[in-house]
């Protein structure tokens, strides 16, 4: 259980009337109920999701495969949200907020999503589509490797007394982007697409990227991109491929190559461009655990070797593993709930 990562909710003293704001209603707040609120983690190959109260308690969490397809994708998250609201009902709460993380561009203002395209999905716009199910309660969409940055932030506990350097979540799954946390929130960019490293077109092999370049950075530093250059007939592919090259298989130590290679580059790229002071590494290929983060300091030293400038950055020594053992995308998504929860009733109290 993961417990306290949300501090205590605004009071009242007695119920709210609901009100239309620039993004969704506020709900009511009845005196004597306990806030529920549902975060919802959608990636290209799972969906998560998660029930917490008002401390930061997680209650219930859920996972299923994930879907493709607009339809199919928001009947699935729409589906997991009622799991986890019986849940909360039966606890006696009331469902005060969800908070989405889904891959592509996501416009937090509007809810509009966009190119994600490992979920099939060109365009929609996900809060309308959800909010048709859970009319009044307040709806926030964030990407997902944002959401899973600011559930990593949280629940590590980063940041302490006096440190305000920002933190990077290195996403390795499906596909390679960067979550970013300052002063304790997302960092979105003017557009949405702060972090979106895995579209800088660096890699000298050239692949096709589902974005339409070629030698994007995700085109080996992905779950996709291993499989591409080491297929396996199941199961996930960086461990055979790891394996393969501690027994001294030529082709797998020139793959693995290839994809540290690229692992270590994401992270120069971060420290070069935001220099956080932690870089936690996450996503699908981060289950490979230690192993993982060894192949990836090993390059890094070796680059360090050759140019004291990179040797400066001590960059080996700011990579953390994100926790495997927790749904922290999920976790994130309902964070963001409860901070929008927030601020829209410390609006209402002081009108």
């Amino acid at each position: 259980m993961t417990q306290g990562f949300v501090s205590s909710q605004p009071s009242t003293d007695e119920a709210q009337t609901p009100q239309e704001t620039p993004s969704g209603i506020m709900p009511t707040m009845r005196p004597g109920k306990r806030q529920a609120f549902v975060g919802v983690d959608i990636g290209g190959t799972k969906i998560e999701g998660v029930l917490i109260d008002e401390s930061g308690d997680v209650l219930e969490t859920r996972r299923h495969d994930s879907n493709q397809g607009s339809s199919a994708v928001a009947e699935q998250i729409v589906a997991m949200i009622d799991q986890l609201h019986a849940v909360g009902l039966g606890l006696g709460m009331m469902l005060a907020g969800i908070g989405i993380g889904i891959p592509g561009k996501i416009d937090v203002e509007t809810g509009e999503v966009s190119n994600a395209v490992n979920l099939g999905i060109s365009g929609m716009n996900l809060r309308a589509r959800i909010a048709q199910s859970f009319r009044g309660v307040p709806i926030c969409i964030e990407n997902d490797v944002n959401a899973a940055a600011l559930g990593a932030w949280t629940v590590l506990a980063l940041n302490g007394p006096g440190d305000a350097s920002p933190v990077a979540f290195l996403n390795f799954g499906t596909g390679l982007a960067c979550g970013i946390i300052s002063d304790g929130q997302v960092y979105h960019g003017a557009t949405g697409v702060a972090g979106e490293i895995g579209h800088i077109p660096t890699e000298v092999h050239q692949y096709q990227c589902k974005c339409g370049q070629r030698g994007c950075l995700e085109t080996v530093a992905s779950g996709s991109g291993v499989d591409r250059i080491w297929p396996t007939a199941s199961g996930y592919a960086l461990p055979a491929l790891m394996r393969a090259a501690e027994l001294g298989e030529a082709s797998a130590r020139e793959a693995l190559s290839t994809v540290i290679h690229g692992m270590s580059m994401a992270i120069i790229i971060i420290a070069l461009s935001i220099d956080p002071g932690k870089i936690v590494i996450g996503g699908g290929l981060a289950k490979t655990g230690q192993p993982l983060i060894h192949a990836i300091e090993e390059d890094l030293r070796q680059r360090a070797e050759s140019s004291s400038f990179i040797d400066s950055l001590d960059l080996t020594r700011r990579l953390l593993l994100a926790p495997m053992d927790q749904p922290i995308g999920a976790i994130g998504a309902a964070a963001v709930a409860v901070a929008r929860w927030k601020i829209l009733f410390n609006s209402q109290e002081k009108d």
